[in-house]
Parts: structure tokens; C-alpha cells; sequence
């Protein structure tokens, strides 16, 4: 399944820290907004770790899950890309 997520961190160090942690689970694809290819269990520990890392007092963050469909109509303009996962992966 594909997870948009995208945040609005108001200190640094967290912001530094939901980032780091995004990279763990999906490809940056603008400043505070991510897409990440997650199974049902990674994306579970992705909201969890999400939850430990933010303020509930002063941080939004947004996680969208797209269906099959709802991903095909997916529109990139300009420099955007949609970036997909590979077919493979090389260990």
C-alpha cells in the first residue's frame, strides 16, 4: 500500500528526528513530505514511531493511504516524479 505523509514539525530537532525516521520507510519527495510502499505491519511501526517522536501539543502530521487505484491517478507535474518500487531488490 502507498503512504503519503507529510508534516509540520515546530522545533528543529524533531522535525530533524520525524525525518530521519521517514527515511527508514519511504523516499523524500518534498521538504516535510514522504511516500512510502508499506505492508501492513511497516506501516504500523511507522505510526508508532511517528507518535513517539512528535509533540501532540504543537506538531500535525498527516498520513494518507492510497488504494491501487487511487495511486494509478496519481498526477507528477513539472520536476515531480512518482516514484514506484523497483520489481527487485539488490542485498
Amino acid at each position: 500500500m502507498l503512504y503519503v505523509v507529510c508534516y509540520d514539525i515546530a522545533d528543529d530537532q524533531r522535525r530533524q528526528r520525524v525525518a530521519q525516521a521517514m527515511l527508514d520507510y519511504g523516499s523524500r519527495i518534498q521538504e516535510s513530505v514522504f511516500l512510502a510502499h508499506l505492508d501492513e505491519e511497516l506501516s504500523g511501526r511507522m505510526m508508532a514511531r511517528l507518535r513517539r517522536l512528535i509533540s501532540e501539543l504543537e506538531d500535525r502530521v498527516h498520513v494518507f493511504r492510497l488504494c491501487q487505484a487511487c495511486e494509478g491517478e496519481a498526477v507528477a507535474l513539472g520536476q515531480a516524479e512518482i516514484r514506484r518500487d523497483s520489481d527487485y531488490i539488490i542485498i
